[in-house]
């Protein structure tokens, strides 16, 4: 468990929601402030006022779009791990979410005990995200760390092997390595498995 002590901001535009991960993150003993918002106007401001080193973040903030929200705070700085929680438990809003580089993506139908699960896989590096795996109807919980996350998007966007080695400067048999372990995970053989899982 990672020690370090971390100050949190949620925004959505849902009061109860807004309790109920209060009270989530409230039971986590590295968590020492957290921050509620309804506002994302004011959530920008606070952003730029206060530190904080985990954002948790609904997709639909009403007058805005929590993806855009994410966007804009990374250009003024922010540098933090974000979570989205999401009404909705669309697979492409999942997959934009993982592409914009957030930490994880939780919905709000399932049990909101995940969101525990969810802070403290992102707080030790690693990240949260649910993709269809190749068994119908099946989903199961992906957990990447760092490096086979920024792999995973060079792979998605379909670059080779040598190219991502060349950009990570790292070798090409250490891509091949982390490549096998992210097939392995999501339960696919090549690729092209990979991406249909990723745009489903």
């Amino acid at each position: 468990m990672n020690q370090r002590v971390i100050n949190c901001l949620v925004v959505d535009d849902h009061p109860l929601v807004c309790l109920a991960i209060k009270n989530i993150l409230s039971s986590l003993s590295y968590v020492a402030e957290i921050s509620t918002v309804y506002d994302a106007t004011y959530a920008h401001t606070l952003l730029k006022s206060q530190s904080f080193e985990l954002l948790i973040l609904d997709v639909d903030l009403g007058s805005s779009d929590g993806f855009d929200f994410y966007r804009r705070a990374k250009a003024h700085g922010y540098k933090g791990k974000v979570l989205f929680v999401s009404g909705s438990d669309s697979q492409r809003l999942t997959d934009m979410a993982f592409r914009i580089g957030a930490d994880g993506y939780i919905c709000k139908s399932e049990d909101f005990t995940i969101l525990r699960d969810a802070v403290d896989g992102i707080i030790n590096g690693y990240t949260f995200f649910k993709f269809r795996t190749s068994q119908p109807l099946t989903q199961q919980t992906v957990a990447l760390s760092e490096r086979e996350t920024v792999v995973m998007k060079y792979l998605v966007q379909g670059k080779a092997n040598k190219e991502i080695a060349d950009i990570l400067s790292i070798s090409g048999k250490t891509v091949s390595t982390y490549k096998k372990r992210i097939l392995d995970k999501y339960q696919v053989s090549n690729v092209f498995e990979l991406l249909k899982v990723a745009d489903t």
